[in-house]
């Protein structure tokens, strides 16, 4: 499941509250690439149909599957350092089922990164 930390939970409410928007939600998605997982958050006002919800304090965060797959065990802090300001991803070491799945990809495509 995904985690967010304190400083995440504060900016997101931040957020919510200067733009109006208290009682919704925050979209978070997260897309596969060659380079490493690319992710996005967006407000919304409600679930969609199949999402998993994540409810933390006056938090609610909205994941599809997909998302949720990339996501699992992920860290979502912020930081309002200037030399990092923003919200900072950190995912898990791959399972040895992904890591197998890595490992089948042909020669030339796309294949796992290890986070460092």
């Amino acid at each position: 499941m995904l985690i967010l930390t304190r400083p995440a939970i504060s900016a997101i409410e931040a957020s919510l509250l200067a733009n109006g928007r208290q009682g919704q939600g925050v979209r978070i998605t997260a897309e596969a690439g060659c380079s490493g997982p690319k992710y996005s958050m967006h407000i919304e006002p409600d679930p969609a149909p199949n999402d998993t919800v994540v409810e933390i304090r006056d938090v609610r965060v909205f994941i599809d599957q997909e998302s949720a797959t990339i996501l699992a065990g992920a860290t979502v802090d912020y930081s309002d350092d200037p030399d990092n300001l923003g919200f900072n991803f950190a995912l898990t070491l791959p399972t040895e089922e992904q890591a197998a799945g890595c490992a089948s990809k042909p020669a030339g495509s796309c294949s796992c990164a290890k986070p460092s």
